[in-house]
């Protein structure tokens, strides 16, 4: 599958940050080791192995010189980094984008930009790939009111900017669930609500967005409101990651344990969902309450 130019650099800094975390394995150093032979963090050192930012070039040669790297290694790895470089930049790699996130809110959307598959259970919410811009500045208005106008606008322009992985020529699927609550919430008005109910139903048409809406009737899996995000790349050596929703941000990992554990949440709570054909039922009876 083609990938965005963004892509192919997010997966060339995995694929760096996964071999120098082999290298140093086998070199039998720790984190902290290489932290002071490089005189940094050695939170700098994991930013780098978990392909979070590439190794500077005095970084990278003292890596490969502590590590003992071959000659075939070290050149397959600046190789990797000058490729990877030479991509273009993403619309939201910009500094005042970034001020307004926290580290893993802003990690968060170039790895939803480079996902082949989300499923997103988004709770109380309408799911945010698919909310509309007057949805999205009420909950702003709400819940950022004591934050500058500009973070806010800045704010409400990135949760657009982010839907157009949904109509880029090779978008991912998208598999989302929310809690029936999510569609009843007359959020910005009855003409906003109306409008958002209506993208709703425009989205579930299209082919890769399958929408699922977990009824009232559903028990105690109707009140289920912890959003949640999987999120799953091309090829069998890039990681899954799990986006969880927190007060002041988001958490994002891509530990193992917490990847299972969310999937088999994630099928416990579809196990109550409407069919998506159910669920288009449910959103048109709930606009025409709006009329």
């Amino acid at each position: 599958m083609p990938v965005s130019v963004n892509t192919n650099a997010i997966f060339a800094m995995r694929k760096v940050g996964g071999e120098l975390a082999r290298l140093r394995e086998h070199a039998r150093l720790r984190q902290d080791d290489i932290a002071v032979r490089l005189e940094c963090s050695r939170h700098n050192i994991s930013k780098i192995e978990r392909g979070k930012a590439f190794p500077n070039p005095d970084q990278l040669e003292e890596m490969l010189e502590a590590y003992g790297a071959s000659v075939d290694e070290r050149a397959a790895l600046r190789a990797a980094i000058d490729q990877g470089r030479s991509f273009g930049r993403a619309w939201y790699e910009r500094p005042e984008i970034q001020a307004v996130f926290t580290a893993d809110s802003y990690r968060y959307l170039y790895l939803e930009d480079a996902a082949e598959k989300i499923f997103c259970h988004s709770g109380t919410y309408v799911p945010g790939l698919l909310q509309t811009r007057e949805y999205v500045a009420a909950l702003v208005e709400f819940g950022q009111q004591h934050e500058a106008t500009e973070h806010r606008e800045i704010f409400i322009d990135v949760r657009q900017k982010r839907q157009g992985v949904l109509t880029r020529e090779h978008p991912p699927t998208l598999d989302a669930l929310c809690l029936e609550s999510a569609l009843r919430a007359v959020v910005g008005g009855r003409d906003a609500m109306r409008a958002q109910l209506d993208h709703l139903l425009t989205s579930a048409r299209r082919q890769h967005v399958n929408l699922r809406v977990i009824p009232f009737e559903a028990g105690a899996a109707s009140v289920s409101s912890t959003p949640f995000t999987i999120l799953d790349f091309p090829g069998v050596e890039h990681r899954s990651v799990v986006s969880s929703e927190m007060q002041r941000g988001d958490s994002v990992t891509d530990e193992a344990a917490t990847v299972r554990h969310s999937r088999r949440r994630y099928a416990d709570l579809a196990a109550f969902a409407l069919s998506p054909a159910l669920t288009v039922q449910l959103i048109e009876e709930i606009k025409k309450e709006l009329s």
